[in-house]
């Protein structure tokens, strides 16, 4: 199978070649034109096809030869997990599944099966409203809550999502991330970094530097058993009784982890220069500050100058800063994001996360780091992102996450109003507010222009700048007509994978 080569990167349109056998199978494309003049080459062929399904059918799966689809993460072997799982025949569920799980393994210093998360599932053709799988705000309450451990929620929220519309068995769905646990994976530059900020980190992984390879044979183990048991050998059988090493303390958490459900709900929606934007409940700030940016009325032609760049900054900080400045904790959370999209023009989104780096420090005889109880952090600012255009079925549509309103602001503005490709959109520098301070971006990959620097600086006074925050994460997918784009930041230091 042939592409599009006419472009390099991830911002390369990821379209089908020319052929008649696979443009037929698109609905988004200049379709009129072709079938007039093939109608009888289609004709012919679906006859043939029939004939030969008839006689030769034997119950096998499609052939997934003309399928194709994105996958986008924190880290290049888990997006490239998630793009072979498609070409198993998975969808963006399985697939967005098996990436998540990888990460769990591949960045514990910002997400794990300790911690929570938010999905978004949606399916365009469909045009339903997207639901939203929640396994980070019911995870912090009762026996859990007193001894300050957040409930190991993430398995179970994906594997309720894998039951709700996967595709493939479960077990080859977690299967990659087994080996990769077990045989080792190549430790980043940012997990060997946060190690070797802490010397309990070093405890739990020992002396680790960028390019080293990692074994976590307990994880690979307890992911063996729920491939092939399911999650419920964490939650109810025998891997929940291995959890701690304090009996007693297990025996008080042991009925709220056996009766432990994520919530499932619809996803509200807004308008935003002609386009529906969908988003968790809770984020009832992100509806102001959109329609704040509405407001503005700046035109596709004005949006890229310095003083549309001022105007909609303004905006978006005076929009959000005094519902954060009035929270007593800014959360310190870690999180990262997995993106898919599939033929079937299915769009994921799986936001997970912890309330602080590497969780409570603390590694569960199961293999996994438990993650913090923390009233002031419940991982609500995790949010997944999905848009489509209101009338254009085949207009620009997208996907991605973060746990910022101010940089999903920026984002929904870059690619929606100002019409950049996701690559230059998820590349552009930001603004923020981080745990103790207001983040201006100011590295070599990503600075922003003195001038909009210098204004920032008058808007958020110097004093309350931060200068050494994590730089925040954001991958996504998006679609125009049948030309699917796909980007994982590089500050996340992962690559996006597509075929």
């Amino acid at each position: 199978m042939r592409y599009n080569n006419s472009c390099s990167g991830e911002e390369c349109p990821l379209t089908k070649s020319r052929s008649y056998k696979y443009t037929l199978t698109m609905y988004c494309g200049d379709g009129l034109k072709f079938i007039i003049s093939c109608f009888t080459i289609l004709t012919i062929s679906i006859t043939t096809t029939l004939i030969l399904q008839i006689l030769y059918a034997d119950g096998s799966p499609q052939n997934t030869a003309g399928i194709h689809g994105a996958v986008a993460t924190d880290y290049t072997n888990c997006s490239q997990i998630g793009t072979k799982i498609l070409r198993k025949g998975g969808n963006a569920i399985d697939a967005a599944v098996a990436a998540t799980i990888c990460m769990t393994v591949v960045a514990p210093h910002k997400t794990g099966l300790g911690g929570g998360g938010y999905m978004m599932l949606y399916n365009h053709k469909e045009q339903t409203e997207p639901i939203i799988i929640d396994f980070a705000n019911n995870t912090i309450k009762d026996n859990f809550l007193q001894d300050g451990i957040r409930i190991p929620a993430v398995l179970r929220g994906l594997e309720y999502a894998h039951t709700l519309k996967g595709k493939l068995p479960w077990s080859e769905i977690v299967k990659p991330s087994v080996s990769l646990a077990k045989e080792g994976f190549v430790v980043s530059k940012e997990l060997a970094s946060e190690v070797s900020k802490n010397i309990d980190y070093e405890i739990l992984y020992g002396h680790i530097s960028a390019g080293d390879i990692l074994k976590l044979h307990d994880l690979s183990n307890l992911l063996n058993a729920v491939g092939l048991e399911g999650t419920n050998v964490l939650y109810n059988g025998t891997f929940s009784q291995k959890l701690l090493h304090d009996r007693i303390k297990l025996s008080k958490l042991l009925p709220q982890l056996v009766n432990y459900k994520p919530d499932v709900y619809i996803a509200k929606k807004s308008s935003f220069y002609k386009h529906v934007i969908y988003y968790p409940p809770h984020m009832s700030l992100l509806k102001s500050m959109i329609a704040a940016l509405e407001d503005l009325n700046i035109s596709t032609d004005n949006a890229s100058i310095v003083g549309a760049d001022m105007q909609v900054a303004k905006t978006l900080i005076n929009s959000v800063s005094m519902p954060l400045q009035l929270k007593q904790h800014v959360e310190e959370e870690r999180y990262t994001g997995v993106v898919a999209m599939d033929w079937e023009d299915t769009y994921v989104c799986i936001i997970t996360g912890l309330g602080a780096p590497f969780g409570l420090g603390y590694m569960s005889t199961v293999g996994f780091l438990l993650d913090k109880a923390d009233t002031n952090n419940t991982l609500s600012m995790l949010v997944p992102i999905i848009f489509h255009n209101e009338k254009a079925l085949c207009g620009l549509r997208g996907v991605f996450g973060t746990d910022d309103t101010l940089i999903i602001g920026q984002l929904l503005y870059s690619i929606i109003v100002r019409q950049l490709n996701v690559s230059e959109a998820i590349e552009y520098p930001r603004y923020y507010f981080s745990s103790d301070g207001f983040v201006i971006e100011n590295d070599p990959k990503h600075s922003i222009d003195t001038l909009i620097r210098n204004q920032l600086n008058l808007i958020v006074p110097a004093p309350h700048l931060k200068t050494d925050s994590v730089l925040k994460s954001v991958n996504a997918i998006i679609k125009r007509k049948d030309l699917m784009s796909s980007h994982s930041d590089s500050r996340g230091g992962g690559l996006a994978s597509r075929f």
